[in-house]
């Protein structure tokens, strides 16, 4: 438990101030422009990085605001007005970079987390988190989906 702790530490210390602020201060423009239950949220993601941000969406579901996960019944269709949260490790997750583009075709405000924001994903978001890689003994990517579990709690 002690490294995996000390991986998320690292992580955080490793974020970029810059692009946390200016996706907080953007996101919290955003969803307060608006009654919550007039604003539409979408969440794309993908195997563990979509359970992460689906527990997120879960939380702005329970606060009010009409949110949900790609693949639920009742996603909504995304418009100039939506907000779209995109959760991708690698930024090229095939399903959810088609849903990422089309989506974007109409233009809804793109928030996303990523390790490499020159991916396909990171470059057609409008605002985006880099995730910091680290070395981990940890299996496949699990520091990824569990940091980016803290950083949307955080949020």
């Amino acid at each position: 438990m002690q490294e995996i702790l000390r991986e998320m530490t690292e992580m955080s210390q490793q974020l970029n101030s810059k692009e946390v602020s200016i996706y907080i201060d953007h996101l919290s423009l955003h969803l307060s422009s608006k009654k919550p239950s007039e604003i539409e949220i979408i969440g794309l993601g993908a195997g563990r990085m979509g359970y992460s941000l689906r527990s997120f969406i879960m939380r702005l579901s329970h606060m009010g605001f009409n949110a949900s996960m790609i693949g639920d019944t009742n996603v909504p269709r995304v418009t100039k007005d939506s907000i779209v949260f995109v959760n991708s490790s690698s930024g090229e997750t095939p399903t959810i970079l088609l849903y990422a583009q089309q989506a974007s075709a109409m233009n809804p405000m793109i928030f996303s987390t990523t390790c490499n924001i020159e991916s396909s994903i990171g470059l057609i978001s409008d605002f985006c988190i880099t995730m910091p890689t680290v070395s981990s003994k940890q299996l496949m990517k699990s520091p990824y989906e569990q940091f980016s579990m803290l950083f949307m709690i955080i949020l």
